[in-house]
């Protein structure tokens, strides 16, 4: 598994870009929600709205504490999407794993 590592109280960038084949698309209304799953399963934000910064890309910038654990917290952006006829509207997730650490080393 790859993932990429941050130091603990710092402030992070996490991107997400959604896509329908090829083509950049936005959920419906332009919400994508992140949510942040610290490694004891509690959380860290939950059910945040992400900031657009283009069609299909949106962004959110959070921080942890000195009291946060170390180790894997996992990235969830999620959003409606409308799949047309016969599904309709229906979620989409996107997920990714992000290292903690005490002192990143280089």
């Amino acid at each position: 598994m790859s993932y990429s590592t941050f130091e603990r109280e710092n402030t992070f960038k996490s991107t997400v870009t959604f896509t329908s084949g090829s083509t950049y698309i936005d959920p419906v209304s332009n919400l994508a929600y992140i949510d942040v799953i610290k490694p004891d399963g509690t959380y860290l934000i939950q059910g945040e709205s992400g900031q657009r910064v283009s069609e299909g890309i949106y962004q959110y910038y959070f921080s942890t504490s000195s009291t946060d654990p170390l180790g894997l917290y996992i990235i969830d952006w999620y959003g409606t999407f409308s799949y047309d006829t016969p599904w309709g509207n229906m979620p989409k997730h996107q997920r990714e794993v992000v290292r903690i650490v005490k002192v990143k080393q280089e």
